[in-house]
């Protein structure tokens, strides 16, 4: 029988590239405080944001069907949105007409 090889076995997926990063105290920090959080390294928490960067690409809301969708229902929305702008204006009026009428203290 052949010999085994000793060490440790081949990686499925090698990390054979490097990279090297400057960053001010700020950023140090918060990457610190996330890996201390999330009990990982520096390096696996790197890859997860960098991951997590590919993403934000692909979620629902950037997809072209989003997209067509608020296309289609944009008068809706701006609609929705002077209503909205409407209550609001008359809500503040009758709250101003009710410190008027009680005399409670001006804004």
């Amino acid at each position: 029988m052949a010999a085994k090889k000793m060490g440790r076995p081949p990686s499925v997926n090698p990390k054979s590239e490097q990279l090297s990063v400057k960053m001010d105290k700020t950023t140090e920090t918060i990457l610190d405080n996330y890996c201390l959080k999330h009990n990982v390294k520096r390096p696996a928490a790197v890859r997860e944001a960098i991951s997590r960067l590919n993403e934000e690409e692909t979620r629902y809301f950037w997809s072209p069907e989003w997209r067509q969708l608020l296309e289609e229902n944009e008068t809706t929305l701006l609609k929705g949105t002077e209503d909205l702008q409407q209550t609001l204006s008359l809500l503040l009026s009758l709250i101003r007409s009710m410190k008027t009428k009680t005399g409670s203290e001006d804004e």
